[in-house]
């Protein structure tokens, strides 16, 4: 379940259960304040009753006064009202007067009531001292059986079973619209972010337009895009370095043969040895001598230099054949041949990419690929156009890609290290002969292009590394 559900569903559980608290208390109330009225009703009836049975006793004497009890006990037929002698007292008040000394000090025209819970409901009996020609003379006694009277607390339940609906409706439908706007979107944005930055993309900082923790938390997910963007920059530049190294030795190897024809031709022109048209030609010859250095030496800096993503429109294809024409000198040392499969001169191999980047991925690919072959063999490159679907989503469905295979002959990648290739500073290498990132920094590169790369590798047969990326326009 998603946060504003979750949030909601807290908010409206909790307020049910205060007004069911409420709803509680309300109940217990009602009662009590029904109770409270029956016992006022008593008390009001029988201090009346006392002080219209004293005035006619004084007047009419006793038949008119027990005429007015009996009349009362018509008109209140609820009530049970009768006359209560002297010698009857203890027997019908005695839990209100418990002996004839309270009875006879009991204040005249003040009642006294009392209550008593049963199963079957509720028993309010009072009792009041009537006093006449100046002596005790009895006593008025009302009783009430009152059955439960279930219609207050269904009232107060149904008025709490609808405010509570009301409530409960109203603090979702508040809850899940101010969730949305408040917690929802933001969380949905930060969410996206956080995959965005997963596959490698740390392009577009993530603008909240509230000031709080969520803002505060896109703040820091753009910052650390920042940083982590310069350091996969460095990591990518930092393994550009370590290829050169590894490139160093091929290209001492192939500046000795010009060097040598310079030198020759030098001595020789410095001796005398040659006429003025031999002259001429060994000037020419030192010059292509020199070129050809130059030019081995332009490539090698252009690899190792620094520079920002530009992508551009590029024919993959001569691209490839630069990158491997670089190492050609590298793989010879190694006793490898490198072959790069020709492609139909009217096939479009465009695509917009970073040259500078791409050639360093197929240098890494190349590389490894001569590397995993420490007996010679041949490296096979080619390009061509597939259809293809992207990993993992299999809805965009299939659709055209240029793919960069580069296959050698090597021991393959053992299954349980396949999962773990393209990671950070993972290597099965020797010390000294890896650092881990050619493969993790060119995965990064692909991806920024909107491709992936593929591998199938079985063991004493070689690898396959195949590089998607979308194809363009070439102008």
């Amino acid at each position: 379940m998603k946060l504003v559900p979750k949030l909601t569903l807290a908010l409206v559980t909790a307020m049910c259960g205060v007004l069911a608290i409420n709803a509680f208390f309300r109940v217990r109330r009602e009662i009590a304040y029904n109770e409270a009225d029956r016992v006022r009703d008593h008390e009001m009836v029988a201090r009346a009753l006392g002080a219209a049975v004293s005035a006619v006793w004084h007047s009419e004497g006793r038949a008119a006064a027990l005429r007015v009890i009996d009349a009362g006990d018509t008109h209140f037929s609820r009530m049970a009202i009768r006359w209560v002698e002297v010698p009857e007292v203890q027997k019908a008040c005695g839990d209100i007067w418990p002996d004839a000394t309270a009875f006879a000090t009991a204040p005249a025209g003040r009642a006294t009531t009392q209550k008593a819970h049963r199963a079957e409901g509720m028993r309010v009996h009072t009792c009041l001292a009537v006093d006449a020609s100046g002596s005790r003379q009895g006593a008025i006694e009302l009783t009430e059986k009152v059955a439960k009277d279930r219609q207050p607390v269904w009232i107060a339940v149904r008025d709490a079973s609808i405010t509570a609906i009301a409530i409960a409706s109203v603090s979702a439908l508040l809850s899940l619209l101010f969730g949305v706007w408040l917690v929802g979107r933001p969380v949905t944005a930060l969410v996206d972010k956080a995959r965005r930055i997963g596959h490698g993309d740390f392009s577009g900082p993530l603008r909240l337009p509230q000031s709080d923790e969520f803002a505060v938390l896109a703040k820091e997910m753009n910052a650390m895009c920042n940083r982590l963007s310069s350091t996969v920059d460095q990591l990518r530049h930092a393994d550009r370095l370590t290829t050169v190294g590894k490139l160093a030795s091929g290209v001492a190897h192939e500046l000795g043969t010009p060097l040598n024809v310079i030198s020759a031709r030098a001595a020789m022109i410095a001796k005398g040895e040659t006429t003025n048209g031999e002259a001429v030609e060994c000037a020419r010859i030192i010059g292509n001598s020199a070129k050809r250095m130059t030019n081995i030496i332009r490539q090698l800096l252009e690899f190792a230099r620094k520079k920002g993503a530009q992508k551009a429109p590029r024919d993959v294809h001569s691209l490839v054949t630069e990158a491997v024409e670089l190492l050609r000198p590298l793989s010879e040392k190694h006793a490898v041949s490198l072959v790069v499969d020709p492609i139909p001169e009217d096939l479009d191999m465009a695509a917009a990419v970073d040259s500078a980047q791409l050639e360093q991925v197929v240098t890494n690919l190349v590389m490894n690929a001569i590397q995993a072959m420490p007996d010679g063999g041949t490296v096979r490159v080619g390009v061509s156009r597939e259809s293809a679907a992207p990993p993992g989503r299999p809805d965009d469905g299939r659709s055209s890609f240029l793919c960069i295979r580069v296959s050698d002959q090597g021991k393959g990648i053992e299954p349980e290290h396949l999962p773990h290739i393209f990671e950070p500073f993972y290597t099965t290498k020797e010390i000294g002969e890896g650092t881990g990132l050619g493969l993790s920094v060119s995965y990064g590169i692909i991806q920024e292009h909107g491709g992936w790369i593929a591998v199938d590798s079985q063991a004493q047969r070689g690898s396959t590394f195949a590089v998607f990326v979308p194809p363009g326009d070439a102008r």
